[in-house]
């Protein structure tokens, strides 16, 4: 019983949230330095999210990460459930998906946005 189950945990286990930013920052073809410097996290910040392989940092920030990286929809959704994470129907979140479906990626109008609705950003 105890090798089926270790087995099933095997073959349903994901990509964690460390192996999947760091895919895509890859993918991108961008230096760690240029995607964090746009987030507008600090060198130690980034550095605990490559060395760590357990760290999961605010959704804000991972929010940020992708826009950087000027990730799709899918994309998006696969980093940020990859942290646990998820977009909801909540005005913050739909402002996020307006972003994602009108391919606006600059932080700066994404927050005039989220500010002008929810009072918040990024």
């Amino acid at each position: 019983m105890n090798n089926e189950i270790s087995e099933y945990l095997n073959c349903s286990k994901s990509k964690s949230f460390n192996e999947t930013l760091f895919y895509y920052i890859d993918k991108s073809g961008h230096k760690d330095s240029e995607v964090y410097k746009r987030v507008g996290i600090d060198r130690k910040l980034f550095s605990k999210i490559r060395c760590n392989q357990n760290y999961i940092p605010r959704k804000n920030v991972i929010i940020k990460l992708c826009f950087s990286l000027r990730l799709n929809k899918s994309e998006f959704n696969s980093l940020l459930n990859s942290a646990g994470y998820s977009l909801s129907t909540n005005k913050f979140d739909l402002i996020i998906c307006f972003c994602l479906d009108n391919n606006i990626y600059d932080l700066n109008i994404i927050n005039d946005y989220l500010f002008t609705y929810c009072n918040a950003i990024l």
